[in-house]
C-alpha cells in the first residue's frame, strides 16, 4: 500500500492521545508543538506529561480507553500498548477520523514520520512503520548532510 505524503495544519484540531507513558509523552510534544488541542486518556501519566497536564497545557481523563473519550477526535493516537484500547479504537472510530497507531500500526491510517526541520525546510522521513531505527537514521544522516553543504 502507498502512503500518501502530507503535511497537515492541527492548530485547535481535538486530539485523543490513549496511554500516558512514554510514548505517548513523545506524540503529545510533536501534538503541541503543532497546535493540537491534546486529551490524554490513561489511569497514570508519565512525569512529563504530568507537567504538561499542571501546566494546563493538555486535559487529562485519568480513566481507561472508553469509546465515548473517542468521539469528538478529529486524530486519535492509540499509545497504550493495551490490546483492549487498541481493538476498541478499531471498534469505534468512524472513517472520518485519523488514527495514529503508535504501539499497533495496524489500527492506523496514519502514522507519524521522523522530521527533520531546519529554517525553512521541513522534511519527513518514513519507512511505512516497518523501521523507526532506520528513518531515525537517516535523518541524522540528512541533518548532517545538509549542516556540511551550508543548507542550514
Amino acid at each position: 500500500m502507498y502512503n500518501f505524503p502530507l503535511f497537515m495544519d492541527l492548530n485547535n484540531k481535538e486530539t485523543v492521545v490513549i496511554g500516558g507513558g512514554k510514548i505517548a509523552s513523545r506524540k503529545v510534544q510533536k501534538l503541541l508543538a503543532a497546535a493540537a488541542d491534546v486529551t490524554v486518556v490513561s489511569p497514570s501519566l508519565h512525569p512529563d506529561l504530568l507537567v504538561l497536564y499542571k501546566e494546563k497545557r493538555i486535559a487529562w481523563i485519568e480513566d481507561c480507553c472508553r469509546p465515548a473519550y473517542l468521539q469528538p477526535a478529529f486524530l486519535i493516537v492509540s499509545a497504550s500498548g493495551d490490546a483492549e484500547a487498541q481493538a476498541i479504537i478499531k471498534r469505534t472510530a468512524h472513517a472520518h477520523q485519523l488514527v495514529n497507531g503508535a504501539d499497533n500500526p495496524e489500527i492506523g491510517n496514519v502514522a507519524f514520520p521522523a522530521e527533520l526541520i531546519e529554517e525553512d525546510c521541513h522534511i519527513a522521513i518514513s519507512t511505512n512503520g516497518k523501521n523507526p531505527g532506520r528513518a531515525k537514521a537517516l535523518k541524522k544522516q540528512l541533518k548532517i548532510w545538509l549542516t556540511k553543504n551550508n543548507y542550514s
